[in-house]
């Protein structure tokens, strides 16, 4: 497990990488697919494709393989641009910044990502596209935050150890 992997599983909680009976928690997939699709550019098709239900391709070096080949970071920086471009640059920032993560609405989520993906992605899970943006919300900030924990992006030999 890769430490990109450990951060999300942290954040969704303990041993959230697993529900019970051991399938893996959709919602983890969706934020390595979130970040492995701003990463190669290759927009939805390639994010589920490189996703394949969630954890396909965490066997090659976790997300931080999803990740690698994008520059240091470059799914995030993806990310940030597509909310900056959607009004919501000063939450995303709040996100990476030292102080208070500023909370964003589930609808406010569903515009930043587009109806396309949260359609996409509600698919892919299983989860109704309401759930989906409401689990999100909450769930995003506290990624985005523990990958810049500096206050900063990762530099090249920080998204190395991914």
């Amino acid at each position: 497990m890769g430490l990109l992997d450990s951060i999300i599983g942290s954040v969704v909680g303990g041993n959230a990488g697993q529900q019970q009976g051991g399938s893996a928690n959709p919602l983890v997939g969706v934020l390595m697919s979130l970040l492995a699709a701003r990463a190669g550019g290759g927009g939805l098709g390639g994010m589920l494709g490189n996703a394949g239900g969630g954890m396909a391709g965490a066997g090659q070096g976790g997300l931080g393989g999803l990740l690698g080949g994008a520059g240091a970071a470059g799914g995030l920086g993806a990310l940030i641009e597509q909310f900056t471009q959607a009004g919501h640059g000063g939450a995303i920032n709040s996100w990476i910044g030292n102080g208070q993560n500023q909370p964003i609405a589930p609808h406010d989520l569903g515009a930043a990502l587009g109806p396309e993906t949260v359609g996409q992605l509600s698919q892919q899970t299983g989860m109704g596209s309401s759930d989906l943006l409401s689990q999100l919300s909450q769930l995003l900030p506290g990624v985005i935050n523990q990958l810049t924990p500096q206050g900063r992006m990762p530099t090249e030999q920080e998204h190395a150890h991914w």
